[in-house]
């Protein structure tokens, strides 16, 4: 005979976890997602595998190019998507409420540089005189500013030469420039030609070997992360809850069995397996508000102030907000206000 005790317990037993959550107050939305498993690795893994379901939302992925073309829709009010730190300190530079939910991935390894085919260096001091491609308006210049002041060689010497990053693959290819400063895949892409990895944002080679950079020393840093409109943040905190508990699960999948996760990085995306792999073990994953996540944000907002990218200087206190990942999984975050 079943105990009294048992037959209480059952049901507790049988009901998903995820019916303990308050009811999302919008169960069906789009959100703003980038084809890049520097910025959505979590969103497909997650798509694929049912995890919004679970979680009792449905979203329609509208797919952006780009980061920055993400900063674009929400600057018109969109009130929900994925992006970096840039733009959330470019809209509150506009004065738009927009604030950052979580960080998904530390991507600062995900934008390097690669010499051409035809380049090499010796010491960095050869570095001076050599043209390089690189894309206007981002901060990744400011690697080689870091490497002159550690290594002693005048980084105004170098040719920048602005162009798109596939423009870029192909100049440098050809010779016709010597050096890429880009982000994947574009970085693999000029390897396969013959180019040769140089550094990127946490690491260097040009010793031969892959150093990696403590976190005070990084070339770049930078990071992925979920923006949402304030009018989201205090309307909707069931939903938001129900997002991030569907990322943190996703994130979780990816690390426990990266292989079988694959194939939906691949089918969601669309990118080919190869620059995929080598894209994703370059990210540090994690749903996370950390110490590297604000390091990110005070580094791009210096440089955005420095090149009047935006009117004031913006900060982590007023840019970051844990309110809604404290309530799904208060240890993943590690930084707060005034901390």
């Amino acid at each position: 005979m079943i105990s009294r005790r048992l037959l209480l317990a059952a049901p507790a037993l049988i009901i998903p976890p995820t019916l303990a959550h308050a009811a999302p107050e919008e169960k069906e939305f789009e959100f703003l997602g980038v084809r890049d498993p520097q910025l959505g690795m979590q969103l497909a893994v997650a798509e694929h595998f049912g995890l919004f379901r679970e979680e009792g939302i449905n979203l329609t992925f509208r797919w952006q190019p780009s980061g920055g073309d993400v900063l674009t829709v929400m600057g018109s009010g969109f009130p929900i998507g994925v992006g970096s730190q840039l733009g959330q300190i470019a809209l509150a530079g506009q004065n738009m409420p927009v604030k950052i939910l979580t960080g998904l991935a530390d991507i600062s390894d995900t934008q390097g540089i690669v010499l051409g085919p035809n380049c090499r260096i010796g010491n960095l001091k050869e570095l001076e005189g050599k043209r390089v491609a690189f894309t206007q308006g981002n901060n990744s210049p400011l690697m080689f500013v870091k490497l002159a002041q550690r290594f002693g060689f005048d980084h105004t010497k170098l040719q920048m030469v602005p162009m798109a990053p596939s423009e870029g693959v192909i100049a440098a290819s050809k010779g016709d420039v010597d050096i890429l400063l880009a982000w994947q895949p574009f970085l693999y892409r000029l390897t396969t030609m013959g180019g040769t990895l140089f550094a990127t944002g946490g690491a260097h080679y040009f010793t031969g070997q892959k150093v990696v950079l403590p976190e005070t020393e990084k070339l770049l840093y930078s990071h992925s992360v979920i923006l949402a409109n304030q009018s989201w943040i205090d309307g909707k905190p069931n939903t938001l809850q129900a997002l991030l508990r569907a990322l943190i699960k996703a994130d979780a999948r990816f690390k426990a069995d990266r292989a079988a996760c694959m194939p939906a990085l691949q089918r969601v995306l669309r990118i080919d397996p190869e620059p995929l792999k080598v894209m994703t073990e370059a990210n540090r994953y994690g749903v996370l508000i950390d110490r590297p996540l604000v390091n990110s944000y005070r580094f791009t907002n210096d440089w955005a102030v420095g090149i009047k990218r935006i009117p004031v200087s913006q900060t982590p206190e007023s840019g970051i907000t844990p309110v809604v990942l404290e309530k799904v999984a208060p240890d993943n975050v590690t930084w707060r206000a005034g901390a």
